[in-house]
């Protein structure tokens, strides 16, 4: 049993599929079969159930991918806990982040954590909220950029600068929003008639953004229905349909043709934090960006 068949072995359980595991690893399928079929006769055990599809793990395995998560984590640990003693011009810092914060949030951290360790090699991992917050709570990242609630009990955190959310409305569609003239500010119930691009229901922005219509009194006119918040707003700047995006990042896009309102007495706000897995030891390099990103502009 080695290092390499752990880490096949987890992420079998995690895919489901020799096949589609295979090709992510750039390895052939009967290659990868062997390593796990090695693996199981070692053991004495299956730890694949293949009359299912996806696979299924035994209860053997189970326990197993359980345990071998565990050993691949403290491997991983021992080989970052040497790389601290390093002087951080080589190695790897591995940052979770969701795709639409890492068009905005990050950039200038990168930036800074070259220019003082130019060996590095700075590897995001742009993945969904939800799924970051468990592949960090198993040290799969130096450390990770999430949105609150997470398990505190796994995690060490220190909150960012919560997101603020702003009305990106379209000019041509500046007519539909009653009493607007030139105000800076808007009460969100005059954008009832208002068409409007958002993400999908499981997705927490669109929670946000419901419960701030519920509080305006009015059910949303969803023009448009997309994946990720980087297409709201490219749909936005369309001029097919108004918006609520974090100001954080809309401060960074060119508006021309657009106007940026804050909404007033809006409470509905995101709390994003770096995430670190307890007692994870931290490189020079993974302390110094984690630094930069808690600096105020």
């Amino acid at each position: 049993m080695n290092y390499r068949q752990l880490r096949y072995a987890i992420e079998l359980a995690r895919v489901g599929n020799f096949s589609a595991l295979a090709e992510s690893l750039k390895i052939t399928q009967p290659a990868l079969s062997k390593q796990i079929l090695s693996l199981e006769e070692e053991l004495g055990v299956k730890l694949f159930d293949r009359s299912t599809t996806p696979l299924s793990l035994t209860p053997a395995g189970e326990d197993f991918i359980r345990r071998a998560k565990d050993i691949v984590y403290r491997e991983d640990s021992l080989k970052r806990s040497m790389e601290t003693f390093k002087s951080g011009n080589a190695g790897q810092l591995s940052i979770g982040i969701t795709p639409f914060r890492s068009s905005y949030l990050v950039l200038n951290m990168i930036k800074k954590v070259r220019r003082r360790y130019p060996g590095i090699r700075i590897k995001l991992n742009e993945i969904k909220n939800d799924i970051l917050r468990g592949e960090t709570a198993e040290g799969k990242y130096d450390f990770s950029i999430v949105n609150l609630p997470v398990d505190d009990a796994l995690l060490d955190i220190q909150p960012l600068e919560p997101d603020k959310l702003v009305l990106v409305l379209p000019d041509e569609l500046k007519e539909l929003v009653h009493n607007l003239s030139e105000q800076k500010v808007v009460e969100f119930s005059w954008c009832r008639d208002l068409p409007f691009v958002t993400v999908g229901q499981s997705q927490e922005m669109r929670q946000l953004f419901e419960k701030l219509c519920i509080s305006a009194g009015f059910l949303p006119n969803i023009a448009v229905e997309v994946v990720g918040l980087n297409t709201v707003w490219a749909v936005a700047r369309s001029g097919v349909a108004a918006a609520i995006l974090p100001e954080q990042f809309v401060k960074h896009e060119n508006t021309h043709g657009m106007t940026v309102l804050d909404i007033n007495g809006t409470k509905y706000t995101r709390q994003p934090v770096v995430a670190v897995k307890r007692d994870r030891p931290l490189s020079e390099a993974a302390e110094y960006a984690i630094s930069v990103l808690m600096e105020k502009e």
